[in-house]
């Protein structure tokens, strides 16, 4: 209604009748009781008594104590917006002007989303909100591209875990030139993590087959031999 009276210009007394015309059920049995005590009620006591009746002091000033301590938290920068436009309007004192209401928007944020739009210094409400808008947007970019790397690493790290030469390395650091030490305790390697003696061939970069460099066990000429006598 208030808003109405600001493009429709009323009289106290209009502006009572139009409000009371929109009243329903439980706001219009409470009108027609006070309304025979009150015949010119002006517009400023009858929204002292409408607020009295069907939304107290007490609560008023709960939602001015939840908006002081209002903070983003783990809602997104449009819902806190939402939520401050909501509650601004019981603690008018907090946010009196732009820079007022910009400053307490701003020490809401979330840390990194307000680390980003506090060395701007904006001035204004709707700046501060554009900027923290774009801020976690940026964020959001970064965290994925993030993810994504990290996705990447643990695949390509699994496969190499997943290398077929494992099981012949295995084969090779057990074989008959460590026979004559199994009596001993087998060392970690620092390489590769795994128990045997000897030199690691993955190390060096040898072939687990003749242990010789340049090619890697598939590829060897000498296991090729042997598979083709065997044949």
């Amino acid at each position: 209604m208030e808003k109405m009276f600001e493009v429709f210009p009323s009289t106290d007394a209009q502006k009572v009748s139009l409000a009371a015309f929109t009243l329903e059920d439980d706001a219009r049995r409470w009108w027609m009781m006070i309304r025979e005590g009150n015949p010119d009620l002006t517009w400023a006591r009858f929204l002292e008594l409408f607020y009295d009746k069907h939304f107290p002091l007490s609560v008023r000033n709960r939602k001015a104590t939840e908006f002081q301590m209002l903070t983003q938290g783990s809602k997104t920068v449009a819902e806190y917006d939402r939520a401050f436009t909501e509650l601004a309007r019981y603690a008018p004192h907090m946010v009196g002007n732009e820079y007022m209401k910009a400053r307490k928007f701003e020490s809401g944020l979330r840390g990194p989303i307000q680390d980003q739009v506090n060395l701007l210094n904006v001035p204004t409400y709707a700046g501060v909100l554009d900027k923290a808008i774009l801020a976690e947007a940026n964020l959001n970019k970064s965290q994925s591209s993030g993810k994504s790397q990290r996705k990447r690493q643990t695949y390509d790290n699994r496969e190499e875990e997943a290398d077929p030469n494992d099981a012949e390395e295995k084969t090779v650091e057990d074989g008959p030139n460590n026979a004559n030490q199994e009596g001993g305790t087998r060392p970690t390697c620092p390489s590769c993590g795994k128990l045997y003696f000897g030199v690691c061939l993955r190390a060096t970069g040898a072939c687990f087959g003749c242990g010789e460099r340049g090619h890697r066990i598939k590829d060897c000429p000498k296991v090729k031999t042997k598979d083709d006598k065997k044949r």
